[in-house]
């Protein structure tokens, strides 16, 4: 049973955007979205020679998502293609089922355009309804700008910081601790 209903909502330029949840059919294309938005992406963790995932994997973890009713796989699709997807996964302890973190990422050319926006407003909207869910949380580079003043937009707080979290060929970043209770 799905966990949120297809959506059909306007970016901000006016192109339609579907929100959906994602599932084991879509691996495939999930997978190529994946490829392409790491080799595009100065601020995701797993760099594109790490992500060695089979489309069978893909299938296989979509379908674990799609079973596990504290967790969820979004995507935000336009003309058929995949631009935006976002996945959150609660703690698998007792003590901290009750809370859980999320990834997101839009294709560049579709940033600023109200995507990311849209797949959060789908995450709180799912997990407000999720009677275990009571807080996301976030790990965010400390120089992205663009997503951190989105999330402070949509509620969310600094909880800390992860000095020198990441290394990149450009040095160290911090990462930003945020969340938001529903």
């Amino acid at each position: 049973m799905a966990k949120i209903s297809p959506k059909q909502i306007n970016m901000n330029d006016g192109t339609e955007l579907i929100l959906r949840e994602a599932a084991a059919v879509d691996a495939e294309a999930v997978l190529k979205y994946t490829q392409e938005i790491l080799a595009d992406s100065p601020y995701l963790m797993t760099t594109p020679e790490e992500f060695t995932q089979t489309a069978s994997q893909q299938k296989e973890w979509l379908v674990r998502m799609a079973e596990d009713p504290n967790k969820i796989a979004i995507i935000a699709e336009s003309n058929g293609m995949i631009i935006g997807f976002l996945d959150f996964h609660n703690g698998n302890r007792v003590r901290n089922m009750h809370q859980g973190a999320f990834g997101m990422s839009v294709k560049r050319e579709y940033r600023n355009k109200g995507v990311g926006k849209a797949l959060l407003n789908a995450l709180l909207e799912w997990a407000e309804r999720n009677p275990l869910i009571e807080k996301t949380t976030l790990e965010v580079f400390a120089d992205n700008a663009n997503a951190i003043a989105l999330y402070k937009k949509m509620g969310f707080e600094m909880e800390g910081i992860k000095r020198k979290a990441a290394k990149t060929d450009a040095g160290y970043h911090n990462l930003f601790l945020m969340a938001k209770f529903v």
